[in-house]
């Protein structure tokens, strides 16, 4: 099972917000840690590299190591 709730999901919508313009494509990875993003920009000189603790949520949980894909459309 995997849960993640923000106290503010408005914060989501900005961290996407940030990384559309250089990603087509997000693939995060969820483990019982938090979640993880490490992807380079179709021309391979921007790196976006982002970590999310689980700490970080109001709730959290992730029974097993999982990827998400989101595509990002311009």
């Amino acid at each position: 099972m995997f849960e993640a709730r923000l106290v503010q999901g408005s914060m989501w919508k900005k961290i996407l917000e940030a990384i559309k313009d250089l990603l087509n494509e997000a693939i995060f990875d969820c483990s019982s840690t938090g979640i993880t993003l490490q992807a380079m920009d179709s021309s391979h000189v921007s790196l976006v590299s982002l970590s999310m603790k689980s700490e970080g949520f109001e709730t959290y949980r992730c029974d097993r190591n999982l990827s998400m894909g989101i595509h990002l459309p311009r």
